[in-house]
């Protein structure tokens, strides 16, 4: 079985909706997919085979003070309203949904990765999470610590997954996947910085989850040397843009944006092959 991991990235997404669009323009769903934070967002919405879905996240509603902005953060306590996406916008009744009926119809397998805000471990959501008007999943999965508060699901607080999961290749690998497509929204070249310490002291109310932020630039720096001998062993085949176009998690420029969104779907041919 060949899966799909998407690592997300925040408005770096846009590069690997670009990759989804162009495999859906071909008639190729998923059979298995995991997903961190956006990726997450991302993958559901290729599950579902809503094309262009997440490329009018990124480049018109996350330009809506709604959606993200300095605001949100004083009155709501997160920057990213993530009720907003995955309620006001995503439900049967917003301006975007997503079809929860086609999820259900596919095959595909689907996880989540989020973090357990009190043990700074992964936690894994599936399909059978998710429910009608209720896309707490992604919320969880998306839950930036420091820029917002945890999402309690299933009585777990949960962070964002990248913490404690930023490329969960070996789960992808233990639920039975024997090829896995691994989407990048930085180059192959990238090296992740350690977060500062200061950090720690923001998340005091959750050490341990502060522990594992500390420490995910070691986990992601060794999972990619770990995903190139993969790469070379022809198990794995790393998609990721040459350049970001000066994009950062937060930055939105629609311009930038659409240039990242067609790197994308121009860098998915290479995809065909492998499959």
């Amino acid at each position: 079985m060949v899966g799909f991991l998407d690592v997300g990235g925040g408005m770096k997404g846009i590069y690997t909706s670009g990759i989804y669009d162009y495999l859906m323009d071909r008639g190729i769903a998923p059979a298995y997919c995991i997903g961190v934070s956006a990726g997450s967002a991302n993958l559901i919405t290729y599950i579902a085979g809503q094309r262009g879905r997440t490329y009018r996240f990124y480049h018109d509603y996350a330009f809506e003070k709604e959606y993200m902005s300095l605001s949100n953060f004083l009155h709501k306590g997160s920057f990213i309203d993530l009720h907003h996406i995955y309620s006001v916008l995503s439900n049967e009744d917003g301006r975007d949904p997503l079809s929860y009926d086609a999820i259900c119809a596919s095959d595909c397998r689907f996880t989540a990765v989020a973090t357990d805000a009190h043990t700074g471990k992964p936690y894994y959501l599936t399909k059978s999470d998710l429910y009608r008007n209720d896309y707490t999943v992604m919320k969880a999965s998306c839950a930036m610590p420091i820029l917002g508060k945890p999402i309690t699901m299933n009585t777990t607080e949960l962070f964002d997954g990248g913490v404690s999961d930023p490329i969960p290749y070996k789960k992808a690998f233990s639920d039975g996947c024997d090829r896995l497509v691994v989407c990048l929204t930085n180059p192959l070249s990238y090296v992740k910085k350690a977060i500062p310490q200061w950090g720690k002291r923001l998340l005091a109310e959750y050490p341990a989850a502060a522990e594992a932020l500390l420490c995910m630039h070691e986990t992601y720096n060794t999972c990619m040397q770990e995903l190139f001998e993969l790469e070379k062993q022809g198990k794995v085949l790393l998609v990721a843009p040459e350049e970001q176009y000066s994009i950062s998690t937060l930055t939105r420029n629609k311009e930038k944006l659409q240039q990242l969104y067609e790197a994308g779907y121009r860098d998915a041919q290479k995809i065909i092959a492998f499959l």
